[in-house]
């Protein structure tokens, strides 16, 4: 599946330039395992993915389960992201090109439950885009959110549109699934 993520991004990246993109397919709004547009202007391309890594019991340990899986996200990063070239350790500040598709990013921010990945100059989406990955716990679930935003390109929205960022981040709540 990861191999399979990772050509669908690598596809979708090449092909992008030459996509026609039109309009946006109807807001899923709250549906899981699945990404959405949020905002579509000129000035801001935004979108959303929610992907259940699993259904929990109502626990005192659940709070523990989400802070170990988020540590091995970070520490192992690696084995569970989609994309290669930044190593094992997520750290503030690092700079990295994941692969394939060229594209570099900068570590923005670490919290206790996310991490923030900022394009730089070079990425197929383009620069000063931000994407942010947290783990939480809700409506008895674990999961992964994703949320993406920045300048409008079109690689950004077509990302979106053909289904590639739903395949490739859920990939990634999948390789999560799979260490839990």
């Amino acid at each position: 599946m990861k191999r399979l993520a990772l050509s669908i991004g690598a596809v979708l990246l090449s092909l992008t330039g030459s996509l026609a993109v039109t309009a946006t397919p109807a807001a899923a709004a709250n549906a899981l395992n699945t990404c959405w547009t949020v905002s579509d202007i000129s000035s801001n391309y935004e979108y959303k993915c929610e992907f259940r890594i699993y259904t929990m019991a109502n626990t005192p340990s659940n709070d523990l389960i989400k802070q170990a899986t988020f540590k091995n996200a970070i520490t192992h990063f690696s084995d569970f992201f989609p994309f290669s070239g930044c190593g094992s350790v997520l750290v503030v500040g690092k700079s990295c090109t994941l692969m394939p598709g060229n594209a570099p990013v900068k570590v923005d921010s670490i919290g206790d439950n996310y991490f923030i990945l900022k394009s730089l100059p070079g990425h197929p989406e383009g620069a000063d885009r931000y994407i942010k990955f947290a783990l939480y716990i809700q409506d008895g679930e674990f999961r992964l959110g994703v949320r993406a935003w920045g300048p409008w390109t079109s690689v950004a929205k077509a990302t979106v549109i053909s289904g590639g960022a739903s395949a490739i981040w859920g990939s990634y709540a999948d390789n999560l699934r799979a260490a839990g």
